[in-house]
C-alpha cells in the first residue's frame, strides 16, 4: 500500500512539473510568423531575469515587425544570436498583461548585448506600458 502511494506521488509530481514551460522554449511559435535570423551578424542579446515571475519576450525591429520570442522562467538567463542589425524593440508578458519597453536597444555588428528584467526601486513591476494582447501578437 506504502509503495502505491509513493508511486503516485511521483507520477504527479512528474506531471505538474512537466506542464510548465522551460526557458528557450518557443510556445508561440503557431500565433508569429516565422523568426527573422542574421547568419552573417554575429550578433548576441543576453536575457536575464531578475523577477519572481515567468515572462515570454517579444524583440521586434524598429518598425515592430516581429523579430523572435522565447519562454523565460524566474531569475533565469537566455540568450539570443544571430539577430538582425538595429535597434530593437522588447515586449513581455507576464502570464496576466502584456508590456512593451519604452527604450529601443541598439543591436551591432560582432556584439554581445545585454538586457536584464527588473523590478524599479519602489514599483511593483517592471518598467514599462501595458500593451494589448493584440499589439503583442502583431506580425
Amino acid at each position: 500500500m506504502r509503495k502505491k502511494h509513493v508511486l503516485y506521488f511521483l507520477l504527479f509530481s512528474g506531471l505538474i512539473c512537466a506542464q510548465r514551460p522551460l526557458t528557450g522554449e518557443k510556445i508561440f511559435s503557431d500565433q508569429y510568423p516565422e523568426e527573422q535570423i542574421n547568419l552573417v551578424s554575429n550578433t548576441s542579446l543576453n536575457v536575464s531575469s531578475k523577477v519572481d515571475e515567468d515572462l515570454i519576450v517579444t524583440l521586434r525591429d524598429g518598425g515592430r515587425h516581429f523579430i523572435t520570442h522565447v519562454y523565460l522562467r524566474a531569475f533565469d538567463k537566455y540568450t539570443f544570436h544571430n539577430l538582425p542589425v538595429g535597434h530593437i524593440i522588447y515586449q513581455y508578458h507576464n502570464l496576466s498583461r502584456y508590456y512593451e519597453s519604452p527604450e529601443r536597444l541598439p543591436i551591432l555588428i560582432n556584439q554581445d548585448n545585454k538586457l536584464d528584467f527588473y523590478y524599479s526601486a519602489g514599483a511593483k513591476k517592471i518598467i514599462g506600458f501595458e500593451i494589448t494582447k493584440e499589439e503583442f501578437f502583431k506580425e
